[in-house]
């Protein structure tokens, strides 16, 4: 299995949270052809789930137009300075990244 970073930031404000998380992932989408003129094979991430305190709070369905090493952000209301934010990716190939941060 692969070991892919990923960066998770969540920032506590009067507007709830900022949560923002880069994830370090190649995002082939199966169409591109290499140096030898062969078609790369598909490698994209399938599945984004965001959780606060072990509580999904989002699911997102992705696909292989997404770019590689993407970022994304959400705002989300409610969440407290110390809560645990998680986010955990699968990819088209079954491999599975998470990471947990604590918000600040």
């Amino acid at each position: 299995m692969i070991n892919y970073a990923i960066r998770l930031r969540a920032t506590v404000d009067e507007q709830g949270a900022l949560i923002k998380a880069l994830l370090t992932h190649p995002m082939e989408n199966g169409f591109r052809r290499n140096a030898a003129g062969e078609i790369a094979a598909a490698h994209y991430i399938t599945e984004i789930t965001l959780r606060i305190n072990d509580e999904p709070v989002t699911t997102l369905l992705t696909g292989s137009g997404i770019a590689a090493n993407p970022l994304f952000g959400w705002r989300i209301d409610g969440v407290q300075r110390g809560d645990t934010v998680t986010i955990v990716w699968r990819d088209n190939l079954g491999n599975i990244q998470a990471k947990d941060t604590s918000a600040q």
